[in-house]
């Protein structure tokens, strides 16, 4: 199972602007929020591997889920959101290079929007459908059975 988690609101995203490979926008308060939600809603799913796109809006996201569950993070420029100059083709090439790494089973990836819509897609082979900040999408990579995970309440 992979655990695809967008990061949570940065300031770009409270302000509409793109972001691409730019590594610096912060989380939000909202984000930061956001990202303590995802990191209880992965509690007692035997996540065993947490990795990041190293943006500090997905690394701050990654830090929460890491500090909750109990895992250290490991970096993956592979998970980086799609750049102004970078084609679909490409995201879809460095995600596949993801899937293909063959993380642990229980594997957490803190990414972005495009990023994890196209992944979901390639491995349910569904349409994309790109995931709101701080929500947590699970992919059985075997069978491409897609769930939505909320925190319990």
């Amino acid at each position: 199972m992979i655990f695809w988690v967008r990061h949570g609101q940065s300031t770009w995203n409270a302000i509409d602007r793109m972001q691409g490979h730019e590594l610096s926008p912060p989380l939000t308060d909202l984000g930061r929020s956001q990202s303590v939600q995802a990191a209880d809603a992965l509690v007692d799913r035997g996540v065993v591997h947490l990795l990041s796109s190293p943006a500090a809006r997905a690394l701050e996201t990654a830090v929460i889920i890491g500090d909750r569950l109990g895992l250290g993070v490991v970096t993956e420029p592979l998970l980086l959101e799609k750049g102004l100059d970078e084609e679909v083709v490409d995201v879809i090439a460095r995600v596949q290079r993801v899937i293909d790494a063959k993380h642990p089973s229980h594997t957490v990836a803190v990414s972005h929007g495009d990023t994890i819509g196209l992944a979901v897609a390639l491995l349910s082979r569904t349409s994309l459908t790109p995931p709101t900040n701080g929500s947590v999408t699970a992919v059985d990579p075997e069978s491409g059975a897609v769930s939505i995970i909320e925190a319990s309440r």
